[in-house]
């Protein structure tokens, strides 16, 4: 009998735990404590220039004041994200990750629209092959026109997708169709492991591939190793560690 793959790691906004998140210091730090890849966010400046940043604000990340949506990108790069890095754009993050690492890119719904889909879909051809790609989001409409382009999308299931009701999120996921159906750990923990299980075996029955996040801890890790083809963490030493050994008692 084949052993199953273990799952792919990705560093949670690189790897978040040690160094200045979304950041190229961060990405690399994830690859080289031997991350697949990387999962990032990206939200489009007053310029239209696609960056690399989670809150639609930088307040948190630098301290200093100022909505995205409404700030030139110079005047972005003049920010310290921490360590002195500077926010990166989509090019250069694509630019700086080895060939053969794997990406999950969200898209913000808090500063993207349905116009930005074609161009950083151009972006994206242009720099990584699509098996390396997955394009994630909370937002339905913002992964349509990458699931008719061919790409494979991940469709985040969140608190407010939850309070939407069953209803709701059936009929995204049957317009949708991702390939993949991006989970919170914490939704397994909370169900308790019965009811996790038989909502985990009917969600693979539907054909979805499943993602976690974020996994931090080795008890995170064990609840959902079995039936997950992709891990994002912020502790990205620590989980491959933890997949080491386990890989190691089989």
């Amino acid at each position: 009998m084949r052993m199953r793959k273990r799952p792919l790691v990705l560093g949670h906004r690189g790897f978040r735990a040690r160094y200045p998140e979304n950041t190229l210091l961060a990405f690399r730090q994830a690859i080289d404590n031997r991350a697949d890849g990387v999962e990032c966010d990206i939200q489009k400046t007053a310029d239209g220039r696609y960056v690399v940043i989670h809150d639609p604000t930088t307040d948190r990340v630098t301290g200093s004041g100022g909505e995205v949506a409404k700030t030139l990108f110079k005047d972005l790069r003049r920010l310290d994200f921490g360590r002195g890095e500077k926010i990166p754009e989509l090019s250069e993050l694509l630019d700086a990750i080895p060939s053969g690492s794997y990406l999950d890119l969200e898209l913000k719904e808090e500063t993207l629209g349905i116009e930005d889909c074609g161009p950083i879909a151009a972006i994206l051809d242009a720099h990584i092959p699509r098996r390396h790609l997955m394009v994630s989001s909370f937002e339905p409409q913002l992964l349509l026109p990458f699931r008719r382009r061919g790409f494979t999308v991940g469709f985040l299931v969140g608190e407010e997708t939850a309070a939407r009701g069953i209803g709701a999120l059936l009929r995204a996921l049957f317009r949708l169709r991702p390939q993949y159906l991006n989970l919170p750990v914490q939704l397994i923990e909370k169900l308790g492991s019965a009811r996790a299980s038989v909502l985990l075996a009917l969600v693979r029955l539907m054909g979805f591939s499943l993602l976690f996040w974020t996994v931090n801890t080795d008890a995170q890790a064990a609840r959902v190793v079995t039936t997950a083809r992709i891990i994002v963490t912020d502790q990205v030493d620590s989980l491959v560690r933890f997949l080491d050994r386990s890989a190691s008692r089989k």
